[in-house]
């Protein structure tokens, strides 16, 4: 009975933690509260305000998870690739403090949760 609540709050939580990040696709000066830059170069700016607006997909794709699930696959490959991707670069560059770690603790969060619903969607069907 607890699984019927579970696997829904997992996803759901994966996408409030995906989507905490928005602010920067509608405020630019966010960047430097979140991630301690200031970008002054244009390219900077737009690829991280486009970084947020993906990681706005996976937790929108993440919510839609919690409660359709024929979606769940694509959550949890989309949330899965973002979140060990970003945690293995981390750890190649020699797991840098700051802001760069508050991402790492929110992903090091979201990763119990994802192998939870990875298995409650493939191993128990």
């Amino acid at each position: 009975m607890w699984t019927t609540i579970a696997l829904p709050m997992a996803f759901a939580l994966v996408g409030i933690i995906h989507l905490l990040p928005i602010a920067p696709v509608f405020a630019p000066d966010t960047l430097s509260r979140l991630y301690g830059i200031a970008p002054t170069d244009i390219t900077l700016l737009v690829l991280m305000r486009h970084r947020a607006l993906l990681l706005a997909l996976v937790g929108i794709l993440c919510l839609w998870a919690s409660w359709s699930p024929s979606v769940r696959p694509a959550a949890l490959l989309a949330a899965g690739i973002n979140v060990v991707g970003f945690l293995g670069f981390y750890a190649l560059y020699g797991s840098p403090a700051g802001a760069l770690r508050t991402i790492a603790i929110a992903d090091l969060v979201a990763l119990p949760l994802l192998a939870f619903a990875a298995w409650m969607t493939f191993a128990r069907g």
